[in-house]
């Protein structure tokens, strides 16, 4: 299409067009959104990364070829573009040192306080305080005597030496799907065929390009509504058609439920008047038969956006700053206040240009004009920290009810007993078996206070349930449908997971031996991947009395 043509007509962007949110130039997970997890990532995870790289890049090139190290902590950068890494490397060390300085500061504060700190008062520790985290700390033992910082969340979102802003962009690329670089080892240098958008990740002009996908404007306004200088409009160009995408019934108006799983825990379960979607991630492309779902194949309207937790694949920034403009409600779990491990999804969301978010406690009840959502509890996949911030769902729609288990590690049957007096039945429960999950340090190795053993590590992994445990939880709660979920084997949410399964994988076969025990009692079992479309028939389950 040529820029006279865009110029005179209407255009959309393209369906496979990224918008990629950056910060300091690698992808933006919920822990580069919150700032102090940032600085601690920034400090403990993309500096030494960059420079083991750096140290050494043709180890890192040939170990990232090896299947069976996808998702180690090898760089993805092929060695000629070594000196790019470079770069990134002293713009990090410099545009960030406030950053690193307050992580440093952070962590030697903390190895301080657990060595000195015996039950004694904590008051004379605040004037040794480092002035960085001064006003935003609180020095506190648990009823154990055990010392804990308290990092008073709102406030480090406002402290000067934590503003990381200058550091968001937005990329807005064609590369495909399976060949976007794994999140936590590789970050993303510039390239000619992209354009960098420089805003801050709560900016309105992401909800003009968002609502470009499904609603053309002229291409001036397009120009004008994003600020964009000569040549970053000649570029923006290449992400632009006149052809408006192809979506597949994205809106519901049959008489009963129409559930749509669109790949890994994303579920959105919709009637005629409401939709309720369920941790949403999903394929931009669509594969050879053009029949998989993909964002174009999302409603225009959202009641509520149910986040479960707060890792990558279940809160995506990428996917929730693209469809806060549709979302009515966001409903997210409630944090451990202050815990570093344990960031406030509220704070997030905001961070992410979301003002209506609710914070949900187990057994708090959202509703419907045709139902209800319940929040629940879910153990499990956090390798044994205390976050508080995980809720399972139950939701009722046309007298139909939905439970989604998410990762849930049933290791202690008694919960799932206690639950069922809740939600007695479901017409179809959906439960992730990612049952050897990744080690302690994988994901939350920059915010340990101190390094942990190996076995230690291995024993603390982020698992959710096997066969034997998925039963227990299945066997107090009768349902007709049970679909296993959450396993993250599409190839196009590789990059997210860093997951490769083969048949002989435990997650598989696990899974398998659930889903054949299932068909044996009567029950429609299956291990879902990729996407599915289930229909209900309007039902007469009575909401939840919690």
């Amino acid at each position: 299409m040529t820029e006279a043509v865009c110029k005179e007509k209407s255009c959309y962007l393209r369906s496979d067009t990224k918008l990629e949110l950056l910060a300091f130039r690698w992808y933006a997970w919920p822990h580069l959104v919150a700032p102090l997890q940032h600085a601690m990532n920034m400090a403990f995870r993309h500096v030494p990364l960059l420079e083991s790289y750096l140290a050494n890049p043709q180890i890192h090139a040939v170990t990232v070829q090896d299947p069976s190290m996808l998702g180690a902590p090898f760089v993805d950068i092929p060695p000629p573009q070594s000196s790019q890494a470079r770069e990134l490397l002293l713009d990090t060390t410099r545009r960030g040192a406030r950053l690193i300085e307050v992580a440093q500061a952070f962590k030697e504060l903390n190895r301080r306080i657990q060595a000195v700190a015996t039950g004694f008062s904590l008051d004379g520790e605040y004037e040794r305080l480092p002035a960085a985290l001064r006003g935003v700390v609180e020095l506190v033992y648990d009823t154990n005597s055990h010392p804990r910082i308290r990092l008073l969340e709102e406030l480090a979102y406002l402290q000067e030496e934590l503003d990381d802003r200058d550091g968001q962009e937005v990329c807005v690329s064609n590369v495909r799907d399976v060949d976007r670089k794994f999140f936590l080892t590789t970050p993303r240098l510039r390239k000619a065929d992209a354009l960098d958008l420089q805003m801050s990740f709560d900016d309105p002009r992401i909800d003009v390009l968002a609502s470009l996908r499904t609603r053309a404007l002229p291409r001036q306004q397009i120009v004008e509504k994003l600020q964009l200088q000569p040549e970053q409009a000649a570029l923006l160009d290449n992400f632009l058609t006149e052809r408006a995408p192809v979506r597949l019934q994205p809106e519901y108006a049959g008489p009963g439920v129409r559930v749509r799983y669109f790949g890994h825990a994303c579920v959105l379960v919709q009637s005629a008047a409401s939709a309720v979607l369920m941790d949403p991630l999903t394929a931009w492309e669509r594969d050879g038969s053009g029949q998989n779902l993909t964002f174009d194949d999302l409603p225009d309207r959202i009641d509520y956006a149910v986040l479960s937790h707060c890792h990558m694949d279940h809160c995506c920034p990428e996917m929730i700053v693209q469809l806060r403009h549709r979302v009515r409600q966001w409903a997210v779990p409630r944090n451990v206040c202050g815990e570093l491990a344990d960031p406030s999804m509220k704070l997030l969301l905001r961070r992410l240009g979301c003002a209506n978010v609710i914070v949900c406690d187990p057994l708090d009840r959202l509703p419907l004009s045709d139902g209800e959502l319940v929040s629940l509890p879910f153990p499990g996949e956090h390798c044994g920290l205390d976050i508080a911030s995980k809720q399972s769902m139950a939701v009722t729609i046309c007298g139909r009810r939905f439970l989604f288990l998410v990762d849930s590690d049933a290791v202690d049957a008694a919960l799932y007993r206690r639950l069922a007096r809740i939600v007695p039945r479901a017409d179809a429960l959906f439960i992730g078996m990612e049952c050897q999950g990744a080690p302690l340090s994988w994901f939350y190795g920059p915010l340990l206070g101190k390094a942990t053993s190996r076995k230690d590590d291995e024993s603390r992994r982020g698992n959710a349930s096997n066969c034997a445990r998925a039963l227990q939880a299945i066997s107090h709660i009768e349902c007709g449908d049970v679909y296993v979920y959450a396993m993250g084997n599409e190839s196009w949410n590789r990059y997210l997971l860093g997951l490769e399964y083969g048949e002989d994988s435990i997650q598989v076969t696990e899974s398998d031996k659930l889903v054949d025990l299932c068909r044996r009692t009567g029950k429609r079992a299956q291990r879902l991947s990729c996407s599915q479309e289930l229909q209900f028939a309007r039902g007469a389950a009575p909401l939840l009395s919690v």
